[in-house]
């Protein structure tokens, strides 16, 4: 609406000019150039980009050719203005062409100096108001593309903070699981020795004392010490299992073991906690397919993906190495046959071998009810 007031008051200030080019008569040439402007005009407003120039461009070469149309410059310096405000270069000069018509009527003493005179000040009208509005749609657009920035930017922090959070829930997840594990070991060792060595020796004591009053209350000693030491190994077994993350580990192994070299892991892992022997299975075999790629593939990206599903936990190494990771080394085979007897020994499935888009892949699968055939 704002552009379409302008043009309004534009085509007032040039119809004084449109008069005196016509001599105060509304002849065909003055219909013709009226018309003529008036479309040109409003199919600018259906263009778009460097193309808006090309009606405005037209009307100048109108009015080159039908001296009426002359006093309608300033409608063409409106659009001309307005639609390079916004463009660089060259095409900054666009609105000198409304020039080219004056010179070329002045040269030829059509239209008379007063029409020359009042179409100039259309031309000042259209391009004032011209620059005025393209510069507030410049900003306006200036004002969108920083909203659009600032948008983009924000986005990009929420991101950045969400795998920030992500990783110091890693690290602290891997820090507790660490510490469990210290706390197993520490009661295995101390509590759980002390245990079975008192029950030894009120064993012996029983043993010692057999036939005498003694005998019986030894054996209680000795079966309240074996219930206690029970309890001890139930517990240890239970801080252990709930060490077993596989998530943790696994990101933990593959990026120890590619830290300092060359190769990029790219770690996926949908799962959680598992099993003590599937959790030990798998972490191991993600750390020798791992291995095998940085001692015999001349890879630079290595992919671990480890997917828990209802049924069993899949874990996929792959390289973009164009030796294969299996190759021989000094213990030909030794790898792939201890990872293959790993999975195995659970009930699981195992292949190693080249991958469709080259490079090795490793494959491994442990059913659900693997987990179950021993605790570690």
């Amino acid at each position: 609406m704002e552009r379409l007031a302008d043009k309004l008051v534009v085509l007032v200030a040039c119809l004084p000019a449109l008069v005196a080019a016509a001599g105060g008569t509304a002849g065909a040439g003055l219909v013709v150039a009226l018309l003529a402007a008036v479309a040109l005009a409003a199919l600018c407003e259906l263009a778009r980009g460097r193309v808006a120039l090309v009606p405005p461009l037209a009307v100048c070469a109108l009015a080159c050719a039908l001296p009426e149309a002359a006093a309608l410059l300033g409608v063409a310096a409106y659009d001309l203005c307005r639609v390079s405000a916004g463009e660089r270069g060259c095409v900054r000069a666009a609105p000198s062409a409304v020039l080219v018509p004056l010179a070329w009527g002045a040269a030829r003493g059509v239209p008379d100096g007063r029409a020359v005179l009042l179409a100039a000040v259309g031309i000042v009208v259209g391009g004032w108001l011209g620059l005025r509005v393209g510069a507030s749609e410049l900003r306006r657009r200036d004002a969108l593309r920083t909203r659009d920035d600032l948008a983009a930017a924000r986005l990009a922090l929420v991101e950045k903070n969400r795998e920030l959070l992500d990783a110091q829930d890693y690290e602290v997840r891997l820090a507790t699981l660490a510490e469990r594990a210290r706390i197993a070991r520490d009661i295995h060792d101390n509590v759980g020795h002390l245990l079975t060595r008192a029950v030894v020796q009120a064993e012996a004591y029983r043993v010692v004392h057999s036939g005498e009053p003694a005998e019986k209350d030894l054996a209680a000693v000795a079966l309240t010490l074996r219930e206690a030491l029970d309890e001890v190994r139930a517990s240890v077994h239970d801080l252990r299992d709930d060490a077993c993350d596989l998530s943790v580990q696994v990101r933990a192994v593959v990026e120890r073991a590619c830290a300092g070299t060359a190769v990029v892991p790219a770690v996926r892992v949908e799962a959680g906690e598992a099993p003590a022997a599937v959790a030990s299975c798998l972490t191991a075999v993600a750390r020798e397919a791992v291995s095998n790629v940085l001692r015999h593939a001349d890879a630079r990206h290595v992919s671990v993906e480890l997917v828990e599903h209802p049924g069993l936990w899949r874990l996929t190494v792959t390289d973009d190495g164009t030796t294969p990771t299996g190759a021989p080394d000094s213990c030909p085979g030794m790898g792939l046959a201890s990872m293959e007897e790993r999975v195995r020994a659970l009930g699981g499935t195992f292949r190693a071998g080249p991958g469709e888009g080259g490079g090795w892949t490793v494959f491994a699968s442990v059913p659900r009810s693997g987990g179950e055939r021993r605790r570690t």
